[in-house]
């Protein structure tokens, strides 16, 4: 039986990328997806981090800080380097079909500025007249920004997410951007929450993170 919806408070990224693993390890349902890949998959699952700021990176990343920053740098950049899309071009330079270039992170703070009680301070990646006709689509695709109490809070959602190998990435670069919108507004930055419709391990990470699961024991949780 398919286990749909769980939820998850982590005090840091480490901390909630730890309890998501081995969440996603013990409880995840095993299928091979349209890639003819096998993961180990949990459906909506939702996380908090209460302090992005803390433990950002997991002692068993593969990622340095130098590359995270620089991931952090293209999320906050419009630029695209050659790739089919960026996450940054699809935020500060949404266009398509004639539309002119859109920056929602500007959007984003105009709204909190002019309301900071707004519930429209929402940026989305998903263009559906090119990514219905695509293969590589973005895995992220609402970020949304409320102000409560002086604290700026990110919500996110993800159709796909990667969890082993991509979601410390994902959330250090989400962080900064956190902070970047927190600091154009006054705010403090706050929590970072994630809903990952798909949150997976994929096969060629089996490995390694049965190790560092089995290796941190009672720990994770």
């Amino acid at each position: 039986m398919v286990k749909l919806g769980r939820f998850i408070r982590g005090r840091s990224i480490s901390d909630a990328w730890h309890r998501g693993l081995n969440l996603i390890w013990r409880e995840g349902q095993e299928i091979t997806d349209e890639r003819g890949t096998r993961i180990r998959e949990l459906l909506s699952l939702q996380v908090v981090v209460e302090n992005p700021y803390q433990e950002m990176i997991p002692q068993e990343y593969s990622w340095n800080q130098e590359r995270l920053e620089e991931y952090a740098l293209q999320l906050l950049s419009g630029k695209n380097p050659g790739f089919e899309y960026t996450y940054g071009e699809r935020l500060r330079s949404w266009s398509c079909q004639g539309i002119a270039p859109v920056d929602q992170i500007e959007h984003v703070i105009r709204r909190l500025k002019a309301s900071p009680s707004t519930r429209r301070a929402t940026a989305v990646t998903w263009i559906p007249p090119l990514d219905e006709t695509r293969e590589e689509v973005p895995c992220m695709i609402v970020d949304d920004f409320k102000l409560r109490n002086g604290r700026l809070n990110l919500s996110i959602f993800f159709r796909s997410h990667d969890f082993a190998g991509a979601y410390p990435a994902n959330l250090y670069g989400l962080a900064r951007v956190l902070e970047y919108v927190s600091g154009e507004i006054g705010a403090c930055p706050g929590s970072i929450s994630t809903t990952s419709a798909s949150a997976h391990i994929y096969e060629h990470d089996w490995d390694w993170v049965a190790e560092m699961l089995l290796g941190k024991g009672s720990e994770v949780f």
